[in-house]
């Protein structure tokens, strides 16, 4: 299985990573890839966007780099609405 790694950066603000990235993601899923959106985000701006409240989730990636928490207890995994394709992310 071929896996593939895609950063969306830039340093300056209002440039559109965060919907570049929930699209590109979104999009991807609904090809049937799986998709791991991680957002570094400290606004929680990718989890927020994909309609998710971030004080809802237990554990996040800061977690896991700081704390040393499994990575699976950051993620979580929603359906995307126009296919059954799954979209995986998680938040800080």
């Amino acid at each position: 299985m071929n896996k593939n790694i895609i950063a969306i950066i830039n340093q300056k603000g209002g440039v559109g990573k965060t919907t570049t990235s929930i699209n590109f993601a979104a999009g991807l899923a609904n090809k049937n890839y799986r998709v791991l959106l991680i957002d570094l985000d400290p606004q929680a701006h990718s989890t927020i966007g994909l309609g998710i409240e971030p004080e809802t989730f237990q554990a996040s990636i800061s977690d896991v780099l700081a704390k040393k928490q499994p990575i699976k207890n950051a993620i979580d995994t929603i359906s995307c609405q126009e296919k059954s394709s799954t979209l995986r992310w998680n938040i800080t």
